[in-house]
Parts: C-alpha cells; structure tokens; sequence
C-alpha cells in the first residue's frame, strides 16, 4: 500500500467537495428549470381558459346593451306619444270652436253689450269628451294633494303635542353652546376630543395645578373659534398621582373620568399639592390609570382625537430614568408596572402623549425613553420652569391637528 501524504489527501478532499457542490448546483437549476416550466403551464392553461371564457362573456355583455338599448327606445317612444296626443287633444277642439264661431263687426250700443256679457256667462260651455277627462284628473289630483297635507298636519301635531307637554313640565329651553357637554351622548357631532391631564400634585407642583384651569378654559374657546358652526363635542378629564407609601400616605393616584369642562374645572379647584418624599413619583401609576380606567368615546361612527397631557417636574422610579428614588431604583416601581406595558396601551388606544416638562435635566432620560416607542409623541418645556404660557402651548398642540389649515404663531 502506497502511503498518502497530507498534501495528497487535502487535494482529494478538496476534489470531492467540489465534486458535491457541482452536484448540488446541478439539482438546484434543474429544478429551477422544473418550476419555470410549471409556472409557464399554468399561465398557458389560464390564458387558455380566459380565451374560452371571454366569447361567453362578451355575447352576455352584448345581449344585456341591447336589451337596455330597447327599454331606452320604447321609454322615450312612450314619452313622444303622450306629448303628441295631449297636444292633439287641445288642439282639435279649438279649431272646432273657431269655424263654429266667426267672428262679425256689428254695430252695438253699450247697454246692448253689458246684456250680451251676462248672458254668455250664464249659459253653459260646450266641452269635449278630453276637456273632461282632463278636468277630473286634475280635480283627481288636488283632492290628493289636499288629503296629504291634511295627514302631514295630523302627524306633525301627534309629534308636537308631547314635546310641548315635555317642555311645560321641565321649564323654559335653555340653549347650548356649539360644545357638548359630555353628558348629552344623542347629540349629534361631527368630531370629538378628548383631553386628560394627568398632574403631579407632590408639593412642588402648585403653581402648574392652578395653571390648567386656564388651559381648560383657552381650549373650549379656541375649538369654539376654530370649529365656527360646526359641532366639535370635547370632554376632559384629570389623573392625580404622588407617591407610594411610606414616601407618601395621602394617595398613589386620584381619578376624575371624562366629564365637561364646568365640572372638570370644580375638581381641578378641589384638588391640592401636597407632599412627595423622594425625588421619583408615581408617574408610571397615574398614566397607566390613564389609559386604561378612563372612559374614551368611541371614535368607529365619528373621528375623535385623544389626549394625554403629562404635567410633571420628577420621573418615575427605576435607574432606566435616572436614579433619583430612594428606596425602588433597582426594581423600579413598586406596584410592579413596567414602562413599556403602559407605551403599549397608549399606542393600542391611538392616545397623543404629550409631555409638558417643569424641570427639562431630570427629565431627559424619561423623554428620551416614551420619544422612541410612542407613535403620536410630542413635548413642550417650559422655560426656567415658569408656568405663564402653559396654556397656550397645550391649546396649541389641538388646534394644529383639529384644524390643520390654521397657521399659529
């Protein structure tokens, strides 16, 4: 036996990899070839079926033209021949009436003519047999017309009558404005808003709490200017959130659903700032109470846009947002909600988040992190943390989308 060297069997090994991958190459472009032609059968057969099909299709076509054709033809044939009779009719008797009547100048004093007036008005015309026939379709047709107004009369007072009687029971009307109140759901809108604010009511955040009433306010003026005639239905509503325990024992989240805007701005003027503990607040409780517990109209029927407006100095707990609690920054919150959890319900619900940020360096890391992973995202700052000005930047926001043809300053 002759011994092979290492070079000998590298070399044979090589030529049989080759030799395999060659096949390999081989079975790939025959069946590549198989499936070409499989593909070109099938088009060939489904052309084929097509030119089989399509004489059918055009005979059906051509006979349904011209049975329309026909239907078209003795229409307007009907229509000719109505119009010609009815004109026949009118027209033989009076030229029956002018060769029975020729007309003769005679010489008549005045009292002779006044005596000759009354007698032709007191004897009875002559009529043709179509002159009646007209006559009693058209009487015909008036005694109808008189029976429909009198049935429409008898329902619109069986209408009435009630709505009267409901009307005298309640008072005098009272009249409203072009903006829903959140409490007339039958009333007819062409769109719906809906704003939430959720607040960080901790101690420092007094100033910002007083500040959305005048927000609240600015939007229903600004929608009713901008809306003009058209009826816009706007609701709004307030999340309040502090802390956990033991860093705070008064609330972890306080909810006021969707409700009008004299009514939200009584719940904001009973609502206060108070506490806080450590730097980090429930802020992931109180959006998610947001998103999930309040009542958002349904916007299948009419087009609706949702809000979010997060009014906020401090980030929630956990070291993805900077480290700023005391006792929860490894394991974050302690009611165990994670934030992409809530950014998921946002998205699903189609909510337009929008942060208005008090304090902008502690809440970098949290705008940078909601930025990226919510799809209707967007953020004001208010600079050196002044609250002046804070409603005209979140009426702002509104109006942009509601009525994207207006240019803002």
């Amino acid at each position: 036996m002759v011994k092979r060297s290492k070079s000998m069997e590298r070399t044979i090994k090589e030529g049989n990899d080759y030799l395999q991958r060659m096949e390999q190459v081989d079975r790939t472009r025959q069946r590549n070839k198989n499936g070409q032609q499989r593909q070109r059968a099938q088009r060939v057969a489904q052309v084929q079926k097509k030119q089989k099909e399509s004489p059918k299709k055009i005979v059906q076509q051509k006979q349904v033209q011209v049975k329309r054709e026909k239907q078209q033809k003795q229409q307007t044939k009907t229509k000719k021949d109505l119009k010609t009779q009815s004109q026949i009719q009118i027209s033989k008797p009076s030229r029956k009436i002018e060769k029975k009547i020729p007309i003769q100048p005679q010489k008549v004093q005045k009292n002779d003519v006044a005596e000759q007036n009354i007698q032709k008005q007191s004897q009875p015309v002559k009529k043709n047999n179509t002159q009646m026939e007209v006559e009693k379709k058209s009487e015909k047709n008036v005694s109808k017309k008189v029976e429909m107004k009198a049935e429409k009369k008898e329902q619109e007072k069986k209408i009435i009558q009630p709505q009267q009687q409901q009307q005298a029971k309640q008072g005098p009307r009272k009249t409203k404005s072009n903006i829903s109140v959140a409490s007339d759901a039958n009333q007819p809108s062409i769109g719906m808003v809906d704003c939430v604010f959720v607040v960080d009511t901790t101690g420092s955040m007094d100033i910002y709490l007083e500040r959305t009433t005048h927000t609240v306010q600015m939007l229903v003026e600004r929608i009713k200017q901008q809306s003009k005639s058209e009826q816009v239905s706007v609701r709004f509503g307030l999340v309040c959130y502090r802390d956990h325990p033991p860093q705070e024992v008064t609330y972890v989240t306080e909810l006021h659903d969707l409700c009008s805007h004299k009514e939200i701005l009584k719940a904001i003027e009973q609502s206060d700032c108070y506490g806080g503990g450590d730097g980090a607040e429930a802020a992931l409780d109180g959006l998610n109470v947001a998103a999930q517990q309040i009542s958002w109209r349904d916007s299948s029927k009419i087009p609706s846009l949702r809000y979010i407006f997060h009014i906020c100095d401090q980030p929630p707990h956990g070291k993805e947002f900077g480290g700023f609690s005391e006792l929860w920054d490894e394991t974050g919150c302690p009611c165990g909600l994670k934030p992409d959890q809530i950014i998921h319900r946002i998205n699903m619900r189609q909510i337009h988040y929008r942060l208005i940020k008090a304090d902008s360096k502690r809440l970098e890391k949290f705008a940078d992190y909601f930025r990226g992973k919510i799809v209707n995202y967007d953020e004001v700052t208010l600079e050196d943390g002044i609250a002046e000005g804070m409603e005209i930047k979140i009426s702002d926001m509104v109006i942009r989308e509601l009525c994207p043809d207006i240019l803002l300053d």
